[in-house]
């Protein structure tokens, strides 16, 4: 999604690490930073492709790269769920992994913190239960054998990441699976929260944080397999000269609830 001047304005001026590092210290990062997720305003188009809504484009490395991304959470749900079970999408945007579900032997629910967005996977999908707000604060009363959450975790916030992770492990079954794929640190600046509005998170982090919770099974690369500590020291370039992200700059956690 491209930036809008006053974005742009915002991240140069205000969300900077120096800046970050201060409203922490102060209290006052969740004042300054809590209302800036760049979906709530979004609003799919008709005109666009459910993977273009979803926010991805569709050049041939994007699409490589979602593909063994669908791949892999296909397998991780073949692998531990059974007929019957509860799967929960987290932040699913117009419905682009819920489609891998449609009319499968599983029972699939959604969250989004965008209504539109919510309504557009309800049309073209099979979901059977919905729910509107940010995940960390609606009230969900189910339990599921596996949640995943796909391109989501960079706007959850430092100071909501532990709430993040106790919501995912209360919504969990015994025994239930996380499954996790997100833009991981590439940068020293990342590791220090470079832009509060877009965290990419140091896989180390991550482990820290779900070390009392669940158990790893897998944390590396997506796209290769390769397992990093604090930050990516060789990531991979974006093929699009519009913007210096990738999506084939990607982690995947796949844990088990304690």
């Amino acid at each position: 999604m491209p930036e809008s001047i006053k974005q742009i304005v915002f991240r140069i001026l205000i969300n900077n690490f120096i800046m970050n590092a201060l409203f922490r210290i102060a209290g006052i990062d969740r004042w300054i930073y809590g209302s800036k997720n760049p979906y709530l305003s979004f609003r799919p188009s008709e005109t666009k492709s459910v993977q273009e809504n979803a926010g991805y484009s569709d050049r041939p490395e994007i699409n490589e790269v979602l593909r063994k991304s669908k791949r892999d959470l296909l397998d991780t749900v073949e692998s531990f769920c059974h007929e019957g079970d509860k799967l929960l999408d987290v932040g699913c945007g117009p419905g682009f992994y819920l489609d891998l579900f449609s009319n499968s032997k599983w029972i699939t629910h959604a969250t989004d913190i965008n209504p539109d967005m919510l309504a557009n996977a309800r049309n073209h999908t099979s979901v059977s239960e919905t729910f509107c707000g940010s995940y960390t604060h609606i009230h969900i009363p189910f339990k599921y054998k596996l949640i995943y959450c796909i391109g989501v975790l960079v706007y959850i916030p430092p100071y909501d990441l532990k709430v993040f992770f106790g919501k995912l492990y209360d919504n969990l079954e015994d025994g239930g699976v996380l499954y996790l794929n997100y833009p991981h640190a590439l940068s020293w600046l990342d590791v220090v929260y470079n832009d509060m509005t877009y965290v990419q998170y140091s896989p180390n982090v991550i482990e820290q944080e779900l070390k009392d919770k669940f158990d790893v099974i897998k944390h590396e690369h997506a796209f290769d397999g390769r397992t990093i500590g604090s930050y990516d020291k060789a990531p991979y370039q974006s093929l699009n000269p519009n913007t210096n992200r990738t999506y084939k700059n990607s982690y995947l956690l796949i844990a088990k609830k304690k």
